[in-house]
């Protein structure tokens, strides 16, 4: 088995990922059993899976065809864009009328400003993030590509993000952190976009060397239960470690157990991950729609099984409108 499965598996990963922050956003609902409900508080990983395997995905692009930069935006802002323009337009709007917000709320949110100005109103940070790491990518990609000990070059880059985490962890500058702390993350994924490339093996020095990595982030867990260590030792740290290890475990299984039946359904939230996520995050996470009609129990079970049925249903539904009014603009263009 090679690097090249997290490329084969990517849409089951992504799939994964945005199950997983859907539960996480799923602050209330209880699982019944402790580890379970620990996964679940956990599931801003998921956000990790997205960004090591965006920029492994924009890394093999890039290395396939040389883009102009305002090309290679362009066609980010393309794929990204218009479905979020469809979910916070309306968004931003309910928040004017029914929250007062500010007007100025739609001009940042519009201009993807809001992450940066910190502004009333704002969006989910993701987007904003999402286009920050695709503006980082050309530069980052060649980096990569002219150096001649990659590894070396991607522990430089892990530790300058590490480095700008403790800089910027300061109480008025704690809203960058979402994108601060995933700086390692989007780099080893420039790495995995090399090694997808290289059609590298995984073989037994590396395997050890994820399996070492792991432990660590183990290691990182149980260090952070001494009292006072929580305060250094952040929970969004330990990606860092087990992100690219839970990845390649995950892809060993599609690859070598009978998972057809988890594969498929895996499939179909990755291939809409994107338009999930945006509906996850403003209308399943902040507006109670099921909650004033029904009373669902003290676990929530029946109200997230049915909020989660519709936020996919939903998402969908946005990925083929956005499609179809993509393509009546090319050809009316």
């Amino acid at each position: 088995m090679g690097y090249n499965v997290l490329s084969k598996y990517r849409t089951e990963l992504m799939g994964a990922a945005i199950f997983w922050v859907m539960l996480f956003h799923a602050f209330d609902l209880d699982l019944g059993f402790r580890l379970l409900n620990w996964g679940r508080a956990a599931g801003f990983g998921g956000v990790d899976i997205f960004i090591l395997l965006s920029s492994m995905g924009l890394t093999m692009s890039l290395a396939r065809r040389e883009q102009d930069y305002s090309a290679f935006m362009a066609r980010r802002a393309e794929r990204i864009l218009p479905a979020y323009y469809l979910v916070m337009i309306p968004y931003t709007l309910f928040g004017i009328l029914y929250r007062g917000n500010p007007w100025s709320s739609l001009v940042w949110n519009s201009t993807l400003l809001y992450y940066w100005l910190r502004s009333a109103g704002a969006f989910n940070w993701y987007v904003a993030g999402s286009m920050t790491f695709y503006a980082l990518t050309p530069a980052s990609f060649r980096v990569m590509r002219d150096s001649r000990r990659r590894e070396w070059t991607t522990a430089a880059g892990v530790l300058l993000g590490l480095g700008l985490g403790r800089l910027f962890m300061w109480e008025e500058y704690w809203y960058v952190m979402d994108l601060v702390f995933r700086i390692p993350i989007f780099v080893l994924g420039i790495l995995m976009g090399f090694y997808v490339l290289e059609n590298r093996k995984l073989g037994w020095k590396d395997v050890l060397f994820w399996g070492v990595w792991w432990v660590l982030g183990g290691v990182y867990l149980l260090v952070r239960q001494i009292p006072g260590m929580s305060h250094y030792l952040l929970l969004a740290r330990l990606f860092l470690f087990t992100t690219i290890p839970m990845c390649l475990a995950a892809c060993w299984c599609f690859e070598h157990l009978p998972l057809g039946w988890l594969r498929k359904p895996l499939r179909l939230l990755g291939t809409y991950s994107l338009e999930i996520y945006l509906l996850n995050v403003s209308l399943f996470s902040e507006v109670p729609l099921l909650r004033k009609l029904v009373s669902f129990g003290p676990s929530n079970r029946m109200y997230y099984l049915l909020s989660f049925a519709a936020n996919i249903a939903l998402g969908i539904l946005l990925h083929k409108l956005v499609e179809t009014l993509w393509n009546r603009a090319r050809k009316t263009a």
